[in-house]
């Protein structure tokens, strides 16, 4: 059993009858997602995890007739929780341009983050939600007003 989040739901990646029952929504979720990302249709396939033209074509125009495989449901799964983590961090217009923005992060090395998933695949899209889930529940975590910089050293005390 392999339980994966998809917006606000769970579902088992193994079960036929869970992937038959998400993959309408997911589809539109992950079409809706490439076109506020404004995603070309080959980076599109290459983020759905290579598929050919046609299929894209075939899934764009009948998301309802298509069960998706769990590798690409996973795939989704986690571009839409990158999507979110972006907007709880950055608010909606930032999280439609981050992924084509340049990213000092040494992680990306030296790509913007969509490159670094187009390379990287699954593995790298993992990567990213994790680096931006640390991110925002290090914002949790810290207030912003009247915070200390992360590089401030912390005065030594010596045991008295």
């Amino acid at each position: 059993m392999k339980i994966v989040r998809l917006a606000d739901r769970y579902f088992d990646l193994h079960s036929p009858e869970d992937r038959a029952r998400v993959s309408p929504a997911a589809l539109r979720l992950f079409l809706d997602l490439m076109r506020q990302w404004e995603i070309e249709d080959t980076d599109a396939r290459t983020l759905l995890g290579r598929v050919t033209a046609e299929e894209f074509e075939r899934l764009r125009s009948n998301p309802h007739s298509e069960v998706l495989d769990p590798s690409k449901l996973k795939r989704i799964a986690c571009l839409v929780s990158i999507w979110r983590e972006l907007t709880l961090l950055h608010g909606p217009h930032v999280a439609g341009e981050w992924i084509r923005l340049p990213n000092s992060h040494p992680m990306f090395c030296r790509v913007r983050p969509l490159n670094f998933m187009l390379i990287g695949g699954a593995q790298a899209m993992s990567n990213v939600l994790r680096l931006l889930a640390r991110r925002r529940r290090a914002a949790e975590d810290s207030p912003a007003e009247e915070s200390e910089p992360v590089s401030s050293p912390r005065p030594h005390r010596s045991p008295d």
